[in-house]
């Protein structure tokens, strides 16, 4: 045990104070900057996500080449930083994205992927996210009102994530040939009306920075799934079931816009070229929501 109380105690406590250092988000304006590049910060300093106006910063203000940031370590050799406008006005709404069309934004890392599985893994999926519903519980995370569970790896809907036809689509549109499913925990989530995530970056885990799979089981909601691209302009979808969007860690501004009725289930994966991890994933998996 560690000094001054027992690891359960210590993560209650990190419960009581808030969500858990797996994203970067987004300062209001008139805030300080972000320190240390791609640092967490915790879910009571993040924006608000109301108002006219939010300030959205780029890699270039988020991203330092001091010697204590992760991401002078961890970004990928010769990859392009995203050109993500710093600042938007609500006034201008989000171009909405065709959900039955492919898209990719090379340059902000973000690729969308509409019939992800086939129909015989997208049914294991389905009945392995069934079958969590009930063990799904609060994640006391940077979300707010979401569920979550582990997905065991020996199920069949783990398997499903990294069968053959899953690891191509990925490679093809990522350009990495070599993605593999990490040994980062999958979570099954659940988003109820009012469930949203305000503007983040996915921390780095892993030295070369992994993607982050958000594999869309059911939805009946009016949520919307929004980024920011290298253009600087918001885009954004309501992902049907059996689609996919990935996201580059430490790459696009994203968010989560809660509905008004209905639900969304998703899977969320990570994948990885090599198991080589940075100082923060240990740090996110003792402050992971469904270890409290």
């Amino acid at each position: 045990a560690r000094a001054g109380g027992s690891p359960a105690a210590a993560r209650a406590g990190r419960a009581r104070a808030g969500g858990s250092p797996r994203c970067i988000v987004a300062p209001s304006r008139g805030r300080r900057a972000l320190p240390g590049g791609r640092r967490a910060v915790p879910a009571r300093c993040r924006a608000s996500s109301s108002g006219e106006d939010a300030s959205i910063p780029s890699l270039a203000e988020t991203s330092t080449s001091s010697p204590s940031s992760p991401s002078s370590s961890t970004r990928d050799p010769g990859s392009p930083r995203v050109p993500s406008s710093p600042s938007f006005s609500y006034a201008t709404p989000a171009l909405d994205l065709d959900v039955d069309a492919p898209h990719a934004d090379t340059n902000a890392r973000v690729w969308y992927l509409p019939n992800f599985l086939d129909d015989d893994a997208f049914a294991a999926v389905k009945a392995g996210c069934d079958k969590l519903r009930r063990r799904m519980r609060s994640d006391h995370s940077f979300a707010t009102g979401r569920l979550s569970a582990v997905v065991p790896p020996t199920s069949e809907a783990y398997a499903a994530l990294c069968n053959a036809r899953a690891l191509r689509k990925l490679r093809d549109a990522s350009g990495r040939l070599n993605l593999v499913l990490g040994d980062y925990p999958v979570e099954a989530r659940l988003y109820r009306p009012g469930s949203s995530m305000d503007w983040h970056q996915d921390v780095v885990l892993y030295e070369r920075p992994q993607v982050e799979l958000i594999y869309t089981v059911t939805n009946d909601s009016d949520a919307r799934t929004e980024w920011v691209g290298s253009d600087g302009l918001r885009r954004g979808l309501a992902p049907p079931a059996n689609s996919a969007l990935a996201f580059t860690a430490g790459a696009a501004w994203h968010r989560v816009v809660g509905s008004s009725e209905g639900t969304r289930t998703i899977v969320k994966a990570l994948y990885v070229e090599d198991f080589a991890k940075t100082d923060a994933f240990a740090e996110v998996m003792e402050e992971a929501p469904w270890r409290r």
